[in-house]
């Protein structure tokens, strides 16, 4: 009976990430294409595919809700995608961080964009924190990962946000990149980190 109430709640949760990190993550996608935000871009690809996976996830559980017996199977599947996605996004935002760098590429703040980042750090942190429990309760990889996924995205808001301030008030334009790169480390590694447990399961699954 335990077992199912925390099923239900990382059902709850993955709706609930689903509507807001989707919202979010699409109108931070339009600005930061719009003013050259490299990290408010990431951000928002981050928050978007956070919504992809957090539907997953809703698939995941909702098998295990009916089928309990597909747990297991549906479980290393879905850490998998998780961790895929994970990897996905460092190498985009890698990729795109360095490239700014080598331009000197300067980010541009606008009151849109500022607005959203601070609704993603009051709403996004409690959001990641309680999958993260639930995740531990139902040692559920696939739930760790994109509860990391999330809390990436609030990373990504905060660091966003400084990057903004550095640019405008110490001219160092540099800051944008250097954070999204720190983050990219982050990403690569929970993102192999999540593929190979998936993998390790699915073997196991399969003897």
């Amino acid at each position: 009976m335990e077992r199912e109430r925390l099923v239900q709640r990382a059902l709850q949760l993955s709706v609930l990430s689903i509507g807001l990190s989707g919202l979010v993550g699409g109108v931070a996608v339009v600005v930061g294409l719009a003013s050259g935000t490299l990290v408010l871009l990431g951000f928002g690809i981050d928050a978007a595919i956070d919504a992809v996976s957090s539907a997953a996830l809703v698939w995941r559980f909702r098998i295990e809700a009916r089928e309990p017996e597909r747990a297991e199977r549906v479980e290393a599947l879905a850490e998998t995608i998780v961790g895929l996605v994970l990897l996905v996004l460092g190498v985009y935002l890698g990729v795109n961080a360095v490239q700014a760098l080598a331009e000197g590429a300067a980010t541009e703040g606008t009151l849109l964009g500022t607005i959203l980042l601070l609704v993603s750090l009051v709403t996004l942190p409690p959001l990641a924190v309680a999958k993260y429990r639930v995740a531990r309760r139902l040692a559920s990889g696939a739930l760790r990962a994109d509860s990391i996924l999330t809390g990436m995205a609030a990373l990504l808001a905060l660091i966003s946000l400084a990057s903004l301030v550095l640019g405008e008030l110490a001219g160092l334009t540099w800051a944008d990149a250097v954070g999204a790169l720190i983050v990219t480390v982050v990403l690569l590694r929970e993102g192999w980190s999540s593929v190979d447990l998936g993998s390790k399961l699915a073997a196991r699954l399969g003897r």
